[in-house]
């Protein structure tokens, strides 16, 4: 899919998300506990370096300015944000020991279904309704 130049970055991390996230749902389909507890520690070890560095970028760039839109991009920026802090918080628990393959399953998910959403719904939208002003913007800080 071609994408507005100000978003390949993005998509390029998008790419890796969702690497991420079959590898998640595969592992927690063995339902090997020690294999889920391994990338459950693999996870926390890089989220805040990749993931939530990835969402921070996101949320002070694409996601300011859906704040101030109205209607389906103001709402999805909304969900995405959301989803965003769900994420945050099963890194959390894993990081505080919960690493079992039912979370491993449920972060993969998530993480696989909001990366679809920005992919496909988010940044059409975007690349439709900002302006070019704003895409630059996401360019410089991402």
């Amino acid at each position: 899919m071609k994408r507005h130049e100000e978003l390949i970055n993005l998509s390029r991390e998008h790419h890796q998300s969702l690497r991420l996230a079959k590898k998640c749902l595969d592992v927690a389909a063995t339902g090997e506990p020690e294999q889920c507890k391994a990338l459950c520690n693999e996870i926390v070890s890089i989220f805040d370096q990749e993931w939530d560095r990835h969402f921070r970028n996101e949320e002070k760039t694409i996601f300011n300015i859906t704040a101030e839109m109205n209607g389906r991009i103001h709402d999805l920026g909304r969900q995405l944000v959301d989803e965003h802090e769900r994420m945050r918080e099963m890194a959390r628990a894993m990081n505080q020991g919960e690493t079992g393959c039912t979370l491993l399953h449920d972060f993969g998910v998530l993480l696989k279904d909001h990366t679809r959403l920005e992919e496909r719904e988010l940044f059409p939208l975007v690349e439709e309704a900002f302006s070019p002003a704003q895409m630059e913007q996401i360019r410089k800080l991402t």
